[in-house]
């Protein structure tokens, strides 16, 4: 079915959903799980701001790891460093470099006025996968 699936995790309670769909594909299918997490930045003037400690972001990671490693699932992870609009690219580029045959994402669920000021990363993904893409919410 599946060999690689790289689900992308945050600190939203989406992410509980998504690990439990990942953790019951990469058992289903023996498939490896590569977790990502963007560890946002916005550029505001000559200045990068940073929306996300490194420990927290690495802790989030850990702690996804380490919940589908005691489900049985072989998994690894990251946090990657990434500018707020880049994400979609980030989640597609990892992708593309681990092999993954599906990508896993929780969609937020923007208002539309929301909307009108970003893209959404979920339909960013969607539309430039070279893979299957599975959103869970």
């Amino acid at each position: 079915m599946f060999k690689c699936i790289l689900a992308a995790v945050d600190d939203s309670d989406r992410t509980d959903r998504v690990i439990e769909v990942v953790s019951y594909l990469g058992r289903a299918s023996r498939a490896a799980v590569h977790l990502v997490h963007a560890d946002e930045a916005e550029a505001v003037y000559d200045q990068v701001v940073d929306l996300e400690d490194d420990q927290s972001a690495q802790g989030l990671v850990d702690h996804r790891l380490a919940q589908l490693r005691s489900e049985g699932v072989v998994a690894n992870g990251e946090v990657i460093d990434v500018l707020h609009e880049d994400v979609a690219e980030a989640i597609l580029t990892r992708a593309r470099e681990f092999g993954a045959d599906l990508i896993v994402l929780g969609p937020r669920h923007h208002n539309r006025f929301a909307s009108l000021f970003g893209t959404s990363v979920s339909l960013e993904v969607a539309l430039n996968s070279p893979t299957s893409v599975l959103l869970v919410t």
